[in-house]
């Protein structure tokens, strides 16, 4: 059942954002295609092209890139609008009465859920890539595939077998950043199904009592330090002296906040959804 849920939900996301990343891929791709046609001197008052010249071909050329950052936005925000509210929509509305009376536990439906918002996720971010990809197809690809293979090869011959380690702790941090964004967002909109009006209004200002609550701690904590200016020579001099150790430490501490709190939403909306689910 479970697999169930997870192949309609996927059908779902495919509908509404395979049409965006094909768009942004062929908005990469007429980018291209105005390369082409790029003056010999591009901010010559004297060169002529298809579009008349060089002024008229920087006009079409910074709009075409304008077009593009813009279908970039718009890709990663629709990702994100789709993945809340198909948890909106599959737990907290009509579809929800459906999806409640299933042999499918809380525990399941978070999960369908936060796996189908991953995985398309990481499509966009594909499609963003490829999209660069095509607008950098010809020598700039290989340039900057060169520049990509030259610094790796520094990275790792100065690093050794901490670069390994390096990219498992980064990768693995990533993917909890993003599992950590998705299950706050349910988080939030489970707590403001515990009201009885404008439960959407109380999940965003969960939403931005949590961003508050951040931020005070966050201030508080740079405040104690600066003011601490032994602490932050210890600090300093420390750093200095075990860099690679350091680089180390904050991204397991990265990992280990990201796992942690992740935790935390992930029980708390299991337990709204098991024991004070709200539909009305």
């Amino acid at each position: 059942m479970v697999s169930k849920l997870i192949k309609y939900d996927f059908m779902s996301y495919l509908r509404l954002l395979l049409p965006v990343q094909l768009i942004l891929i062929g908005i990469a791709s007429i980018n291209r295609i105005v390369q082409f046609f790029e003056p010999a001197t591009a901010f010559s008052d004297y060169s002529y092209s298809i579009f008349g010249s060089s002024g008229a071909y920087s006009t079409v050329f910074i709009s075409s890139i304008v077009l593009y950052v813009i279908s970039i936005v718009v890709c990663l925000l629709m990702t994100v609008i789709v993945s809340i509210v198909r948890f909106y929509q599959g737990m907290y509305t009509n579809e929800g009465y459906l999806n409640h009376t299933l042999p499918v536990t809380a525990s399941q439906h978070i999960f369908a859920k936060l796996l189908t918002s991953l995985i398309f996720t990481l499509g966009s971010l594909f499609a963003v890539f490829l999209s660069f990809m095509v607008i950098t197809a010809g020598e700039m690809n290989i340039e900057i595939f060169k520049a990509f293979f030259y610094l790796m090869g520094k990275f790792f011959s100065n690093l050794g077998a901490n670069a390994v380690l390096y990219i498992i702790e980064f990768v693995i941090l990533i993917i909890l950043s993003f599992v950590f964004d998705f299950l706050k967002l349910y988080f939030c909109i489970s707590v403001g199904q515990l009201a009885k009006k404008r439960k959407i209004l109380l999940a965003f200002g969960v939403y931005f009592g949590i961003y508050v609550i951040k931020q005070i701690i966050g201030t508080i904590l740079i405040i104690v330090i600066t003011l601490n200016f032994e602490l932050i020579h210890k600090i300093t001099e420390w750093i200095s002296e075990n860099a690679t150790a350091y680089v180390h430490i904050m991204l397991c501490l990265g990992i280990v906040f990201c796992a942690l709190f992740s935790l935390i939403y992930f029980l708390i909306t299991k337990h709204i959804i098991s024991k004070r689910l709200n539909l009305t």
